[in-house]
């Protein structure tokens, strides 16, 4: 009888701990803070890294013109990526957006771009605010927009629309060039008038024969290899 009242009156106890409201467990603490005391040997609240130490700690930093790569998570596009602050869910942000913000730079409504041209680098030095037309122009001007041969639909390839344009412009049928590569005759009209591979256009009519030919050349050994 003596131990089961001593068992209720230490149930009736609550934790010893200021403020904690929790049912007495053992040694004068409630579940949760007995818990803690055996995995850590402290009672006290753990301390929780703020949102920039929990973010700089998945950066590899290097020198200060280096590029400083994300180690944790990353997109399809190879853009670091992580959750929002007090957030388990949901859509994740670009970690160089944060390191943007960080720096101070004013990011609402506006891309971040980078000057290394590398997806994962999260060094404020090397990145900038633009609109999205800027950060377009800056991905044709790095090649790595998916244009040209680079799109997965893409039926032709650069050495053989600058044949085509070659051998138009030197008087050959468009629907007899049309039969030949696999593609209508309009395609070969829009592709002899500049309206569509544009980004081909920008050589003079010498140096995109000298390029046709060189192209043309490679593609030729790849075939007979």
């Amino acid at each position: 009888m003596a131990r089961t009242a001593a068992a209720v009156a230490a149930a009736s106890r609550g934790c010893a701990i200021s403020g904690c409201q929790g049912k007495h467990k053992g040694r004068g603490l409630c579940g949760k803070h007995l818990q803690r005391l055996r995995l850590t040997g402290s009672t006290a609240d753990p301390v929780r890294p703020t949102f920039q130490e929990r973010f700089w700690v998945k950066v590899d930093r290097r020198g200060p013109n280096d590029c400083w790569p994300w180690t944790a998570a990353v997109n399809e596009h190879g853009y670091g990526v992580m959750r929002p602050p007090g957030k388990r869910t949901g859509p994740a942000i670009k970690a160089h957006r944060v390191s943007a913000e960080f720096a101070g730079m004013a990011i609402d409504g506006l891309d971040v771009l980078h000057s290394c041209d590398n997806p994962p680098c999260v060094n404020p030095a090397h990145l900038r605010t633009g609109t999205a037309a800027e950060n377009s122009r800056d991905m044709v001007r790095r090649w790595r927009s998916c244009y040209g041969e680079r799109q997965n639909h893409a039926k032709l390839t650069e050495a053989q629309v600058l044949e085509i344009r070659e051998r138009r412009a030197a008087g050959e049928m468009r629907n007899a060039l049309a039969a030949e590569f696999g593609v209508s005759g309009s395609t070969i009209s829009n592709i002899a008038n500049g309206q569509t591979w544009r980004h081909l256009s920008a050589v003079s009519p010498q140096v995109g024969e000298w390029i046709g030919r060189r192209l043309r050349a490679a593609l030729h050994s790849e075939v007979a290899a």
